[in-house]
Formats: structure tokens, C-alpha cells, sequence
């Protein structure tokens, strides 16, 4: 099911408008510093598909996955398995969707490289997801945000 929400057609054409990708910017978006590394981000997705949705995104502006270089490659891995941890512990969960849209044909909605994190459990069945296939976020990006700050302190990664 697709509903509008004309807000994040807003955050989409901020790339094509002002010709500014909003992850390099970095004006509008939730970072999750602690989980960083030095070639990759960690953005808390503000349109998240499901709770706890967060972004691995490079640091430089990299369109296809081709243009990677070695290192950022090499250090993706122990971002990803950073970030996972601490999602698992927050959301009491070891599943995981991983995903990668690559070009906007394909669903990516920001031409920079961007992969979902998304924590998974067992479906809460309710009526809107039964009858609708339409899933309800409870956690908003920001307590998200606060959420995985908390979880930090309190963890040796």
C-alpha cells in the first residue's frame, strides 16, 4: 500500500532543487556519531519503513557502488556489524533487512549511496496489517537517535 506523505517528497527533491545532497550537508539528518567510522555514517532514517531504521552511508558523496574505494569497503563491514549490535540490544532482536536501492529507478529516493538497517521481529499482527499489508512506526527518528546514544553508553563495542 503507498500513502502519501507529501514531507518526504519535500526531502527527496532537496538533492535535484538545490542541487545539495542532504547527506553531505548534513543539515536535516540524525547522525549516530558513536556508530561512525571514518569513511562511513550512520544516519537515522527520518522516513523509517519500520522501527529502529537507520542508514550506512559514506562519508564522501558516492553515487554507484562501484566508486567505493578499498578502504571504505574494508571498513564497512565492522560499521554495519557495530550498528546491528546495537539495534539487536535495543530492539531485542538478531534479524536484520539490509537493503540497497541504487538508482532512483530502483527506489532509491537520494542519488548517495545509502543502506538500510532495518531491525526485524516477528510480525505484530493487527488489523492494519492484516487487512492493509500497512505497518505503524511507533519509534520516531529522534527518540531513535536518543535510543542508540542510551544503548552506547552502556555497551563495550
Amino acid at each position: 500500500m503507498r500513502i502519501l506523505d507529501q514531507n518526504r517528497s519535500n526531502y527527496q527533491r532537496k538533492f535535484a532543487d538545490e542541487g545539495k545532497c542532504v547527506f553531505c550537508q548534513k543539515n536535516d539528518i540524525l547522525t549516530c556519531n558513536s556508530l561512525a567510522g571514518k569513511y562511513w555514517q550512520v544516519i537515522v532514517n527520518q522516513f523509517p519503513y519500520m522501527d529502529g531504521n537507520v542508514m550506512l552511508v559514506p562519508v564522501r558523496h558516492v553515487e554507484k557502488i562501484e566508486g567505493l574505494k578499498k578502504e571504505e569497503w574494508e571498513e564497512f563491514g565492522s560499521v554495519l556489524a557495530k550498528t546491528q549490535k546495537i539495534l539487536g540490544k535495543i530492539f531485542e532482536t538478531d534479524s536484520f533487512n539490509v537493503a540497497l536501492n541504487v538508482g532512483l529507478e530502483s527506489g532509491a529516493s537520494i542519488p548517495h549511496l545509502h543502506w538500510q538497517i532495518i531491525p526485524r521481529r516477528f510480525k505484530n499482527i493487527t488489523v492494519m496489517n492484516t487487512f492493509a499489508d500497512l505497518y505503524i512506526v511507533a519509534v520516531t527518528p529522534e527518540k531513535t537517535q536518543r535510543l542508540i546514544e542510551e544503548a552506547l553508553k552502556n555497551t563495550d563495542l
